[in-house]
C-alpha cells in the first residue's frame, strides 16, 4: 500500500505548486508594482545590471571588429574617392599656378616691350637645343615678322630686360637664337658698382667668363651683390649690336692678382631650362 502511494503524493505536490504559483501570479498581476514579486524582480534587476554591462562592453568590440570588416568595400571606395579627389585638387592649383606665372611672364614681356626704344618683335620658345655641344633655342618668329639675324634677344622680368642671346639664323616663320652661354658668344658687360668694363664670354658651362678688368678693380662684400650690364660703343662708323642696360648676371666668382687683368665668373641672369617667351630687339644691321 505504501508503494502505490508514491505516484499519488507526487501528483498532489504538483497540483499543489501550480495553484500556489496561479495564485501568486494572480496576486502579483493585481497589485503591480506593490505587488509581492515586485520587490524580488527589483532586486533582481540590480544584481544582473552589472553583469549585463560587463557583457555588452566585453562584446562591443567584436561586433565593432565585424562591422568594419563588413564596411571594408565601401571605405575602400570612399578612400579611393578622396585620392582621387586630391589628386585632382593638386593639378588644378598647380594649372592654376603655372597659368599665372605665364600671364605675369606675359606682362613682363609687354611692359619690356614698351619701355625699350629699340623696336621688337615677341616671340615663344618652340625648340631647345641646349647640349654640351650647343646652347641655341629656336622661336616661331623669323624674318617675315622682320627678325634679322645678328638681333639681340632679351626676356622681360620685374625689373627689367635680361639678355638671352643673339639670333644666328633666320628663315621665313623662325628664328635660332644662340644662348650667351654658348661658347662662341660674346658681348661687352660693365660692372655696376666699379664701372669697369670688360668682355664677357660664353663658356659651353653655366657660368660666363668676364674678362679684361683691371687687376685693381674693388668688389663690394659679397660678389654675389655685384651685377653685370650690357655696355653700347662706338668704334669709328662700327656699334655695338646690343643696346645698354641689360641685365648679364651677377658676380658669382673673382679671380684677382694673377694676371695683368682680372677675370670674374658671371652667373647668367636668365633660367635657360624655363624660358618660355623673349623679345627679339631689332637693331640688326650695326656690328659689334
Amino acid at each position: 500500500m505504501a508503494a502505490r502511494s508514491g505516484p499519488r503524493n507526487t501528483r498532489l505536490l504538483v497540483v499543489g505548486l501550480v495553484v500556489v504559483s496561479l495564485a501568486i501570479i494572480t496576486v502579483d498581476y493585481r497589485e503591480g508594482d506593490s505587488g509581492p514579486l515586485a520587490d524580488m524582480g527589483r532586486a533582481a534587476r540590480t544584481f544582473m545590471a552589472p553583469l549585463q554591462e560587463a557583457v555588452t562592453n566585453a562584446t562591443r568590440p567584436v561586433g565593432d571588429f565585424f562591422s568594419g570588416v563588413a564596411h571594408l568595400p565601401s571605405l575602400a571606395r570612399e578612400n579611393a574617392d578622396l585620392k582621387a579627389e586630391i589628386a585632382d585638387l593638386q593639378a588644378r592649383i598647380a594649372a592654376t599656378s603655372q597659368v599665372a606665372a605665364q600671364n605675369q611672364n606675359l606682362q613682363n614681356l609687354l611692359d619690356l616691350q614698351q619701355s625699350l626704344r629699340p623696336p621688337s618683335v615677341p616671340a615663344v620658345v618652340i625648340a631647345n637645343g641646349m647640349s654640351n655641344l650647343n646652347y641655341s633655342i629656336t622661336i616661331d618668329r623669323g624674318s617675315n615678322d622682320g627678325v634679322q639675324k645678328n638681333d639681340p634677344v632679351v626676356t622681360g622680368s620685374q625689373d627689367g630686360a635680361r639678355l638671352v642671346g643673339i639670333v644666328v639664323a633666320v628663315t621665313p616663320i623662325s628664328a635660332d637664337v644662340r644662348l650667351l652661354i654658348d661658347e662662341g658668344f660674346s658681348v661687352p658687360g660693365r660692372l655696376a658698382t666699379s664701372g669697369e668694363t670688360g668682355l664677357v664670354v660664353g663658356n659651353g658651362d653655366q657660368d660666363l667668363t668676364m674678362q679684361d678688368i683691371p687687376a685693381n678693380t674693388k668688389f663690394p662684400s659679397g660678389s654675389a651683390t655685384e651685377s653685370v650690364f650690357t655696355i653700347t660703343y662706338q668704334i669709328g662708323d662700327q656699334q655695338s649690336r646690343f643696346p645698354p642696360n641689360i641685365l648679364i648676371g651677377t658676380v658669382s666668382a673673382v679671380v684677382q692678382g694673377v694676371q695683368p687683368d682680372a677675370q670674374v665668373s658671371v652667373r647668367p641672369a636668365v633660367d635657360f631650362s624655363s624660358l618660355e617667351t623673349v623679345l627679339v630687339l631689332q637693331t640688326a644691321g650695326s656690328s659689334g
